[in-house]
């Protein structure tokens, strides 16, 4: 079926003499798909690969258990529909709920109750203004100091995006919230993104790849990175280390490509306080309140660079999905790297308009086309 698809495609751009570069893709795909299956890189020496003393004598993570289940766990499963285009509904039709109580009830009896009063709260008689939010960079709508007043992250949440490109599914990609761990002494919560390509497109390029990080639970601001990748044409391994009290971060890469060539590279550089990296900042994103019209912004770091994110709330949409019609708001991404602004091609992203903000859907248009990134599944965690 994908390749008479290629094949319709390639025969309507010859015929209309249109986008020659979008043409050599298309054939190119076509004559690749015909060939036997790729596997990953293989290399001899994958433990040295992957070996990294001076990172591992810095950073050492302890296992928290799990919180108690007070509700089972909601699995949001495709639909048997077929798969539906992306446009605005007139049948108002409600978001997704959290099934869970999101707080508990505070007991009435308790002499440390506390009564929000504006900006100010009330508690044991006095009034207390809350922790100033920092960097004043961000947004602090939603926020007591550094900490999200409704917490968007469940333990074992799970959504899954399928990853397509000419509307030809390339495989699949992962973001998850793994059980909350210590580390370095410091309760943290651990997220984790990963990229997989399925057997179609395996036949002529093999990814699958992960990343994850700690992130501190009361300040927001990640411990580390570290990325593998396996893939056809190379294999690496990429970690790097905070030190908050030092404002710097620490970069190291080993990289070895098909043919045997091997690269090392280690960096340190300044980073801005409370700087996210590469993988935190999609999860962090979420615990900021999206309004239509807001401009929110948060520092990135990473592999030597300092990075302003800045996010335009667009709109709020309806989206069809394989489960159902979502209430969603949609954000552009940009960037400015160093204080110079980077096009990297217009990226939109729609997270669910409830207090989950789940990313449901990415579109990120490159040189030739848009890779997209639709919503297969959601399981809600703990």
């Amino acid at each position: 079926m994908y390749l008479n698809k290629i094949k319709r495609k390639i025969l309507r751009y010859r015929e209309g003499r249109r986008n020659i570069q979008t043409f050599i893709v298309l054939l190119f795909l076509l004559l690749v798909l015909n060939q036997c299956a790729s596997r990953v890189l293989e290399y001899d020496k994958v433990d040295q690969l992957l070996t990294n003393e001076i990172y591992d004598k810095k950073i050492h993570v302890k296992e928290l258990p799990l919180p108690p289940k007070e509700t089972p766990s909601v699995t949001l499963t495709p639909s048997t529909s077929s798969e539906k285009e992306v446009k605005p509904l007139e049948k108002d039709l409600t978001p997704i709920k959290d099934k869970k109580s999101l707080h508990k009830k505070q007991n009435k009896k308790s002499m440390t109750k506390e009564v929000k009063l504006s900006n100010k709260t009330l508690q044991k008689g006095k009034l207390v203004m809350p922790e100033p939010r920092q960097p004043t960079l961000e947004d602090s709508e939603g926020f007591s100091g550094r900490r999200p007043v409704v917490d968007p992250f469940r333990v074992g949440e799970k959504v899954t995006l399928a990853l397509s490109y000419f509307k030809v599914t390339a495989g699949t990609m992962d973001l998850e919230v793994l059980p909350l761990v210590e580390v370095n002494g410091v309760k943290s919560y651990k997220f984790k993104i990963s990229a997989r390509s399925n057997a179609l497109f395996s036949k002529f390029y093999s990814v699958d790849d992960f990343a994850e990080t700690f992130v501190d639970y009361e300040k927001m601001r990640p411990f580390n990175f570290t990325m593998t990748v396996k893939e056809s044409k190379q294999l690496a391994d990429v970690r790097s280390l905070f030190d908050w009290q030092k404002l710097t971060c620490s970069y190291w890469e080993k990289r070895v490509r098909k043919g045997g060539d091997e690269e090392n590279k280690s960096k340190v550089w300044s980073v801005k306080d409370f700087s996210q990296n590469v993988i935190s900042a999609a999860f962090y994103l979420r615990t900021f309140t999206l309004k239509p019209g807001k401009k929110l912004s948060f520092y990135v770091a990473d592999d030597g660079k300092n990075i302003l994110f800045e996010g335009d709330v667009l709109r709020k949409e309806k989206l069809s999905t394989e489960i159902g019609v979502l209430n969603t708001v949609v954000v552009r991404p940009q960037f400015q790297v160093d204080g110079i602004f980077k096009p990297v091609g217009e990226i939109l992203m729609w997270l669910t308009d409830d207090d989950r903000k789940f990313i449901v859907r990415i579109e990120s248009k490159i040189k030739i086309g848009t890779v997209v990134g639709k919503l297969k599944s959601i399981d809600r965690g703990l």
